[in-house]
């Protein structure tokens, strides 16, 4: 039997500059990246793609969803197999993921590094 590779990071996020930022990060390190401008479009891609799925880059606030009501649905959906990571350029980071109950944080503009760790971790 053959074991299932998550190999690949979904961005949701509705700048598109930045999903292209974080996917041309990726791809220097051949790392796959799913992209969605939304968190409906999120939750569909990870509906569908959820076996490859190796953590999830959130947004904190796009159109069209409450970033709580957000947050709880793509974390409800991702299960304990895949973290969810806030994205957010709010002042205290740490707190909008203690909020969303989301336990891990990245701050815009990113600290390349910090995000690079995140891309490649297994």
């Amino acid at each position: 039997m053959t074991a299932i590779l998550r190999n690949t990071i979904l961005v949701i996020d509705d700048d598109p500059d930045c999903r292209g930022m974080i996917e041309a990060l990726a791809q220097i390190r051949s790392v796959p990246v799913l992209q969605a401008p939304d968190c409906r479009e999120g939750l569909r891609v990870l509906e569908r793609e959820h076996w490859r799925i190796k953590i999830i880059l959130l947004d904190y606030f796009m159109p069209g969803m409450e970033p709580a009501q957000c947050a709880a649905s793509i974390v409800a959906r991702a299960g304990t197999a895949i973290p969810v990571v806030l994205m957010t350029a709010a002042v205290d980071a740490t707190a909008r993921a203690a909020e969303l109950n989301v336990g891990r944080c990245l701050s815009k503009p990113f600290d390349f590094a910090a995000l690079e760790t995140l891309l490649t971790e297994t």
